[in-house]
């Protein structure tokens, strides 16, 4: 039986260094940190406010950003980039919980 190729634009984190997290609440932030550093115990995680996204981006020039709100900075300057909001993460809760509910 042939084995299913999920297609999408995801990089291999192999190829991922340096990650800035930078969402809005702070205990999401440092939750998305914390599993990150105990996943990936290579990379190197960076964590930051969402006000201080852009100086951070130009200070650590991560692979991969993480943030609750993408800015220009970012859509120009790091290859990999997850816009997840405080709604975006409340509903892949209410969407675990329903399913083993």
């Amino acid at each position: 039986m042939p084995r299913r190729v999920q297609e999408h634009n995801m990089p291999d984190m192999r190829d991922i260094r340096h990650v800035l997290v930078a969402n809005e609440l702070a205990s999401y932030r440092e939750s998305i940190v914390a599993v990150l550093r105990f996943s990936f115990p290579d990379l190197e995680v960076f964590e930051a406010t969402a006000a201080d996204l852009n100086r951070e981006v130009l200070r650590v020039r991560p692979e991969l950003v993480i943030c609750s709100r993408v800015t220009s900075l970012v859509k120009e300057r790091v290859p990999n980039w997850v816009e997840l909001d405080l709604s975006d993460l409340l509903s892949i809760v209410d969407r675990s919980t329903i399913r083993t509910g």
